[in-house]
């Protein structure tokens, strides 16, 4: 997915920061994708993506926590944020 898409998904989609909220929302099945920034500590990227592997969701990267706070909408750096699934009316 190109850069100015998944900008786009990111800004219109419900959304979870952070570790905690993001490894509960896999968890327990709200989050369908997650993405990480490459610029994130490596042991923290491994336990984000096995996680995700266990429960079959979605990892994308982006470049920078700078750039991922940004797009979602919080006035810090973000490491990670968990796309929330759509409910089905």
């Amino acid at each position: 997915m190109d850069k100015g898409k998944l900008e786009a998904l990111i800004t219109s989609s419900s959304k979870v920061v952070g570790s905690k909220q993001v490894l509960k929302g896999m968890s327990d099945g709200t989050v369908r994708c997650v993405i990480i920034a490459s610029d994130a500590d490596a042991e923290f990227k491994r336990k984000i993506v096995a996680q995700a592997e266990q429960c079959h969701v979605d990892v994308t990267f982006v470049p920078s926590k700078k750039r991922l706070g940004e797009v979602a909408g919080v006035e810090v750096a973000a490491a990670v944020v968990g796309l929330k699934r759509t409910a089905i009316h």
